[in-house]
């Protein structure tokens, strides 16, 4: 007789406790299940996060790149113009000297005579009065352009 009691209480309470079992093997199955969609979640969250610091990194390098590149088109732009600006004022000076180098080379012919001309007064003349010296200058002068002597005027 307590046998049977025993075995109706043991009854009643395996009625009661295998559902909970079951229920507890349910969601214990579940929370596994959750916790292993949690942990790829994770793992993706941490491949994407690790993603995004290298692409932040190389997209500030790319910048840093970029601002230098563009500091150095800046300084070229720079020294651009003063090269421009150097080679228009040498090419106003290269038309002086053009016409310098012209002009002397058409006064080149009367050196010789010119020269006379200067040697003669500076070798006879010089110690005489101005009115004689210009006198005998300019008689000295007509003599050499009667020849065809090359003087400048």
């Amino acid at each position: 007789s307590e046998w049977v009691i025993n075995i109706i209480k043991y009854y009643d309470v395996v009625v009661q406790v295998e559902p909970k079992k079951k229920s507890l093997r349910d969601a214990t199955e579940t929370l596994k299940k959750a916790e292993e969609r949690q942990a790829q979640a994770s793992a993706l969250v941490r491949e994407l996060e690790d993603t995004l610091k290298s692409l932040v990194a190389e997209h500030e390098k790319a910048i840093a790149e970029k601002e230098g590149v563009m500091a150095e088109a800046e300084r070229c732009q720079t020294k651009l113009q003063m090269a421009q600006r150097l080679v228009n004022a040498l090419s106003a000076n290269g038309e002086i000297w053009q016409q310098t180098v012209e002009k002397t080379a058409e006064e080149l012919v009367f050196i010789p005579g010119d020269s006379v001309v200067a040697c003669a007064f500076a070798s006879y003349v010089g110690i005489f009065t101005r009115e004689y010296r210009e006198a005998a200058t300019e008689r000295f002068v007509s003599f050499l352009l009667e020849r065809q002597g090359p003087l400048s005027e």
